[in-house]
């Protein structure tokens, strides 16, 4: 349970809250590489509460501006890129992907107010099939996280992105819950049957350690052979500010996963789920997204979010949950978006009553908490100092000896693929 106050300083996120601030000291996914092409339309962007705009020039380079053009603040949005720039509709105003204003037709040339102006442009970087952007001050931009899979090859990774209508504090929260799995996923996990297979336990005992990006946790059950000398267990990883990567499939033909939720605002959150290969085997992400039900345009409306909602109970089949499925709700993604929208915009954490499968929400939001007071204290937030190695960051499960440490698990699978 959280104090109403605590609870204010986790999830706002918009204008001068010190929890946008802090996540502005981060690189973020802005949008999929897929969505924008040369000289093709600009992609709208709403991130932390700001109206952004995200285009590829002619010359295949990205720029991610404030969406407002400095001239009389009409949306660039609405432009034409064309010519390795963004040409604002209302005036003709035109700027390159670093802000440079290339073109002023409504103003004198001999005054030179074209080379004194610049819109506001952000550092970008390619990788993983998404556009990240860093938003905060230049002078302390960060090294890029370098997750393993950002260097794969881009035909070993694919990212099904989807909308939350809800706060990102408890959109992550679903991410890093492994007792939710047993019953809100029950038979629509990847990996189900073979997960069952090795454990029915449903009550994990949860043990976490701090780490310098976050930390991580192991859900510890009881295995179906041999529970007396061994131990199943399944190892979390949760990067600050908000991206969890969870243990990958026992079928190394399908690929891990790695979440990383964008908050659009303080009621809005876009999730950029990355799936990535765990032995070289492609991923395909059309398939991908229409097996987990995230298809734009078909599952999706034309902002990125579910078509179920609060009103349909976020298309809920009752009568299917009679005949085997347990939530009726179709889609391992679409699961987690009800419930976790179900609890409101922004949840009231002071009503919870937590327990102890709850250990690594708990831990995480002390974590954030601990984070965004070391931001206000002019101290650097965890995993931007430049030590730690994103690299080398894995999850992993698996069954190992009882009297085995559960990092170990993390040991062998650094030393994989």
């Amino acid at each position: 349970m959280l104090s109403q106050a605590e609870n204010e300083l986790l999830t706002r996120v918009e204008g001068n809250a010190p929890m946008g601030q802090m996540f502005r000291r981060y690189w973020l996914p802005m949008v999929l590489s897929e969505e924008i092409e040369p000289d093709g339309a600009p992609a709208a962007i709403r991130v932390l509460g700001q109206e952004l705009v995200a285009f590829r020039d002619t010359q295949g380079r990205v720029g991610v501006l404030n969406a407002g053009c400095p001239h009389r603040l009409s949306s660039l949005v609405l432009g034409r890129n064309e010519e390795c720039g963004i040409r604002c509709v209302y005036h003709g105003w035109k700027f390159d992907v670093d802000g440079n204003c290339m073109d002023m037709p409504t103003e004198p040339d001999d005054r030179g107010f074209k080379d004194r102006l610049k819109a506001v442009a952000y550092p970008t970087r390619e990788a993983g099939g998404m556009v990240w952007a860093y938003l905060g001050p230049r002078e302390l931009e960060p090294p890029f996280p370098a997750f393993p899979w950002t260097a794969y090859p881009s035909n070993q990774v694919g990212v099904a992105k989807s909308g939350y209508r809800s706060n990102y504090l408890q959109a992550i929260e679903g991410a890093i819950d492994s007792a939710h799995s047993w019953y809100l996923h029950s038979g629509s996990s990847r990996d189900w049957d073979k997960r069952f297979e090795v454990s029915s336990d449903a009550s994990p005992r949860l043990e976490a350690e701090d780490t310098p990006y976050g930390f991580r946790y192991a859900a510890i059950r009881v295995p179906n052979v041999d529970p007396e000398t061994t131990k199943y267990a399944r190892v979390t990883i949760f990067n600050v500010p908000s991206s969890s990567t969870i243990p990958p499939p026992l079928d190394p033909n399908l690929p891990a996963h790695t979440s990383i939720f964008v908050p659009m605002d303080d009621e809005n959150t876009m999730l950029f789920d990355v799936y990535h290969s765990q032995n070289g085997t492609p991923v395909d992400p059309l398939a991908l997204r229409r097996r987990l039900k995230v298809e734009p345009g078909v599952d999706l409306d034309e902002d990125g979010f579910f078509r179920g909602g609060r009103k349909n109970r976020w298309n809920q089949d009752r009568a299917a949950m009679k005949t085997g499925s347990y939530t009726g709700i179709a889609g391992f993604q679409n699961q987690d978006t009800a419930a976790v929208d179900s609890m409101g915009a922004i949840s009231d954490r002071t009503q919870e009553h937590l327990g102890q499968s709850d250990v690594a929400i708990i831990r995480m939001r002390r974590r954030m908490a601990e984070a965004v007071k070391m931001f206000q204290a002019g101290r650097t937030p965890p995993g931007l100092d430049g030590s730690t190695d994103y690299s080398s960051i894995r999850s992993a499960q698996g069954v190992i000896p009882k009297d085995m440490p559960w990092q170990r698990i993390l040991d062998l699978a650094t030393t994989s693929r």
